[in-house]
């Protein structure tokens, strides 16, 4: 499953969390409903959903996306009841009843009306070149069988969240290297690593780091990086 949705941020050390995580951990948190549950590595969330928002693993120079005039490799599209800008949100695009802002270092999300009684995470977004050939894998690595929306642009994947598929031409992140950083990575949550590592790469994934006794981290087709 996934338990972690991970926002690079400026810095890598608990010092430099005021200046990138911290901020931007508050700024999700109350536009979410959320809290802050752990400091040591910043985490928001809530009694009401699995899905964890992780702040901090960023370099000491990181570069957030400058979309549209860079890649924004996976985002969130959120429902609101109403639109109203979030406070330290920046107008990026206003499509009318779909609208997309920054966080306050430079994450695209978007934003559109659903009755609904609070600001909920609706799907994840990630950029690649073929939607359906990376919806082929996520169904398989996560069990999601059912697609709400299949065409050759865009394709959505039953689930809490939703995962979305949308095509894109950009450069995906390459995973260690800093000159393509990683933006936002998932964290999936497993009972049984040895099996969700050989499940992963048997539909396809890569491993790029596989020490240590539960961390690890692998890309999908397109190069997005993910831990298990």
């Amino acid at each position: 499953m996934i338990r972690n949705v991970v926002f690079a941020c400026p810095g890598n050390t608990p010092e430099s969390y005021d200046r990138g995580a911290r901020p931007v951990a508050d700024f999700y948190a109350e536009l979410l409903g959320m809290e802050i549950v752990r400091e040591d590595w910043i985490i928001v969330g809530s009694e009401a959903s699995d899905l964890y928002l992780a702040f901090g693993d960023g370099p000491i120079d990181y570069q957030p996306p400058g979309w549209p005039d860079g890649a924004q490799q996976m985002h969130l599209d959120i429902a609101v009841p109403s639109f109203v800008a979030p406070p330290g949100a920046r107008l990026l695009r206003d499509n009318g009843e779909w609208q997309v802002y920054a966080d306050p270092i430079g994450h695209p999300f978007c934003l559109y009306s659903e009755p609904t009684e609070r600001a909920e995470i609706r799907r994840i977004v990630l950029d690649c070149p073929d939607p359906r050939a990376l919806a082929a894998f996520y169904s398989a690595l996560l069990d999601r069988p059912a697609r709400l929306l299949d065409t050759p642009s865009r394709v959505v994947l039953a689930g809490t969240p939703e995962l979305a598929f949308q095509r894109s031409a950009a450069p995906a992140p390459r995973w260690p290297d800093p000159a393509y950083p990683q933006q936002v990575h998932l964290d999936l949550l497993t009972a049984d690593v040895p099996a969700a590592r050989a499940h992963a790469l048997s539909v396809g994934a890569e491993a790029l780091q596989t020490s240590g006794e539960y961390h690890h981290v692998y890309a999908d087709p397109a190069g997005h990086p993910f831990c298990i």
